[in-house]
C-alpha cells in the first residue's frame, strides 16, 4: 500500500503543499493568502436577476460580488436575500473573472466560511507536516520547481513523449506526443495526463487527443487506462474514431495551470519571496526581477516586512525592465 502524506508551508503571501506517495508529489497545491469567497461558505445573498436561460439566478453579497445561483424557490423575487452554498470559487478565463456559482439552502442553514487548503487537507485524515524557510526543502527535494514548471509552460514529459496541456474556455486539453508506436504512446501519455490531471487538481470538462489508434480493441484499452489511472469521481466518453477522449470531473475551485494563468505575475512575486527566503547567507538579500514583479511586491509591503523579519536581513527590490517575469534571481551579500 502507498504510504501518503501531506506537508503544508505556510509561506508569505501563499500556502503551498504537497501529497506525497512513497516520496513522490502526487498532488500540489496552492492557496493565495486573498480574499476570496470559497467553495464550501454558506451566507446570504440579494437576489438581482431572477432565473435565466441556463437555469441560474444571478445574486450580489453585501460588498456587491457577483454570484451565479441554482435552484432558487419560484416564490424568491428580484431583491429578495437568499441563502446559499458555495459550489464553486470564482475562475478566470483570459481575463474575464468568471463569479462563483452557488446553490440554494434553507434559511434555517448555519452561516459559515469555507475551508482553507490547510483546513481541508486536515480534514481528510492523512499525517500532515510542516516546513519552514529554515528547513530542508522536502518540498524542492521532490521536484516542486519542475511542477509549477509543467503547471505554467503546459509541457509534461514521460518516458517516449510529451504531454502538451492547453487551456481554452471550454476545456483543458492534452495532446499527446511522441514517437513510440501508437497504442504504446497512447497508454503512457494517458497515464501521464491522470497523473497530472490528479496533481494539478483539473476538473470541469477536460480532453485528451490521442495518436491515430487502429481498432476498437486498442480504443477500449486507452479507455480503461483512465480508470486504472485516475481517481473517481469521474465521466468519460469512449475514445472515438478520430482519437478524442472527453473527462468531466468536479469542479469546486481553479486548478493549479488556472491560478498562475489567470495572475501570472502576483504568482512570479510570491514565489520570488520563497527563493529569497531559502537563500544561503546572512547578508543583504538583492531581489532582481522584471519590473512588473517588483511593482507588485512594492504593493505588497506587508510581504517585504515580512521576508525581513524571516531572513534578519535588508531586503533590496532591484527591478529590470526588460527581464521576463519568469526571469529572476536572489543575490545575498555575506558578512
Amino acid at each position: 500500500m502507498p504510504c501518503y502524506e501531506w506537508i503544508i508551508e505556510k509561506g508569505i503571501g501563499e500556502t503551498r503543499a504537497a501529497l506525497f506517495s512513497d516520496g513522490e508529489i502526487v498532488k500540489a497545491r496552492i492557496d493565495p493568502e486573498e480574499q476570496i469567497i470559497r467553495a464550501g461558505s454558506i451566507l446570504d445573498v440579494r437576489l438581482s436577476q431572477i432565473t435565466n436561460a441556463t437555469g441560474r439566478a444571478l445574486a450580489v453579497t453585501e460588498d456587491d460580488q457577483a454570484i451565479w445561483v441554482n435552484g432558487v424557490p419560484r416564490q424568491i423575487t428580484q431583491g429578495s436575500s437568499i441563502r446559499v452554498e458555495i459550489t464553486r470559487e470564482r475562475v478566470f478565463e483570459r481575463g474575464i473573472i468568471k463569479p462563483p456559482h452557488a446553490r440554494a439552502v434553507t434559511s434555517d442553514t448555519p452561516i459559515q466560511a469555507g475551508l482553507t487548503l490547510e483546513e481541508r487537507i486536515k480534514a481528510r485524515g492523512y499525517p500532515v507536516s510542516y516546513q519552514s524557510a529554515h528547513q530542508f526543502d522536502r518540498l524542492e527535494n521532490a521536484g516542486w520547481s519542475e511542477i509549477i514548471e509543467q503547471a505554467y509552460t503546459g509541457d509534461i514529459d514521460f518516458s517516449g513523449g510529451r504531454l502538451r496541456m492547453a487551456l481554452t474556455p471550454a476545456l483543458t486539453l492534452f495532446d499527446i506526443d511522441g514517437h513510440l508506436e501508437a497504442l504504446d504512446l497512447a497508454l503512457k501519455g494517458t497515464e501521464a495526463a491522470a497523473k497530472a490531471i490528479t496533481c494539478f487538481d483539473i476538473g470541469g470538462s477536460i480532453g485528451l487527443d490521442l495518436p491515430g489508434l487502429s481498432g476498437k480493441a486498442a480504443r477500449q484499452k486507452v479507455a480503461e487506462w483512465i480508470d486504472k489511472y485516475l481517481p473517481p469521481p469521474f465521466d468519460r466518453t469512449g475514445v472515438n474514431g478520430f482519437g478524442f477522449l472527453q473527462i468531466i470531473r468536479p469542479k469546486r475551485r481553479p486548478s493549479l495551470p488556472e491560478q498562475i494563468a489567470a495572475q501570472p505575475i502576483a504568482h512570479r512575486a510570491r514565489q520570488l519571496l520563497r527563493q529569497a527566503s531559502r537563500a544561503k547567507g546572512a547578508g543583504k538579500r538583492t531581489l532582481t526581477a522584471s519590473s512588473l514583479v517588483i511593482d507588485y511586491l512594492e504593493r505588497h509591503p506587508e510581504w517585504i516586512k515580512a521576508l525581513t523579519r524571516l531572513t534578519a536581513a535588508e531586503i533590496v527590490l532591484h527591478p529590470e525592465p526588460l527581464r521576463s517575469i519568469y526571469e529572476s534571481d536572489v543575490g545575498v551579500e555575506f558578512p
